[in-house]
């Protein structure tokens, strides 16, 4: 066979890994010749709350162990045979911000303002952070400025993920954030249901709420909200969608919704506020996973769940 055919029929794997609360979440899924199969899912307890600050435990040999051991467990029992894997963490381990930046003076100046409204939050250690940008293409008074989400992730913490999945016998090859992992999925799997169209990205977690717009592709808004109690989840959850409507001047097409648990309550006071209409990510609608909805009752129910660890699997096949 031509070494050109041959490439085109190697089958890579992928293996996604989730983390949120108590629980670590995996979707290995494989890319052959135009074809994204789900090959593995699995969600287990684990000993550590990963909702915790990551970077202080880098050292911690204990937790260390007990997490990379968990992952071991999982990687032998599940027969996988990869040597690398995608990560995604919570949007509470990272600084993210957006910034009206005036990026005429080049690159190096726009990091330099950057690092200097990170120094206004960290006065002591904002060096210590690994920096991502992203220009979000809005239209302000100034021609030459524009607002950048700026996600800063503490070094502590990186390095915290290394050193588990180094024990673990795997090398790191992506580390994202939950809700960019969960719009990954989204712009992959639901293109045709997205493009062109005002997509509001909404991921409910525990004790936070993040937001993301996405108009016709562009990401143009990032917030999150903190609900006092789970009593004002739903009454915080509805108010930040209503002046996120007004804040963006636009007609929102859908809502589309992430997270490790989607309460009945919270969908039914989204479908009540008659903004848009509210749905469910499924990350496994156009990838081929037939097989196992037929003969895994649990995953029919809980497929959302598996949204941002196959986010960030798919980060792999499709950088």
């Amino acid at each position: 066979m031509p070494e050109s055919l041959q490439k085109m029929a190697e089958t890579v794997y992928s293996l996604g890994v989730s983390f949120c609360s108590d629980e670590i979440c995996f979707t290995n899924v494989s890319y052959n010749d135009g074809l994204v199969r789900l090959e593995n899912t699995d969600i287990i307890k684990s000993s550590f709350n990963f909702s915790d600050e990551m970077g202080k435990h880098k050292s911690n040999q204990k937790e260390l162990m007990n997490i990379s051991s968990e992952i071991k467990n999982y990687i032998e029992k599940s027969k996988l045979n990869i040597e690398n894997v995608s990560v995604s963490i919570g949007t509470e381990q990272a600084f993210i911000i957006t910034l009206p930046v005036d990026h005429s003076e080049g690159r190096k100046s726009l990091n330099s303002k950057i690092y200097w409204e990170l120094s206004n939050y960290f006065p002591d250690n904002y060096t210590d952070y690994v920096i991502n940008t992203y220009r979000m293409n809005k239209i302000l008074p100034c021609k030459n400025s524009d607002e950048y989400l700026i996600i800063a992730v503490h070094k502590n913490t990186i390095e915290f993920l290394k050193r588990i999945f180094k024990m673990s016998g795997l090398e790191l090859t992506y580390i994202d954030i939950d809700h960019f992992s969960a719009e990954n999925t989204l712009r992959k799997n639901h293109t045709s249901r997205t493009e062109n169209r005002k997509i509001l990205l909404v991921g409910l977690k525990e004790n936070r709420i993040d937001y993301g717009f996405i108009d016709c592709g562009k990401y143009c808004y990032y917030g999150y909200s903190v609900p006092s109690s789970k009593v004002e989840y739903n009454l915080n959850l509805t108010k930040k969608i209503n002046h996120i409507h007004d804040t963006v001047s636009s007609q929102i097409d859908l809502i589309y919704l992430y997270g490790s648990n989607i309460p009945e309550d919270s969908l039914k006071s989204l479908r009540e506020l008659s903004v848009s209409p509210v749905d469910i990510i499924n990350p496994f609608e156009n990838i081929k996973a037939s097989d196992f909805f037929l003969r895994d009752e649990n995953l029919r129910k809980d497929f959302y769940r598996y949204t941002v660890s196959c986010g960030v699997a798919l980060r792999k096949i499709f950088p």
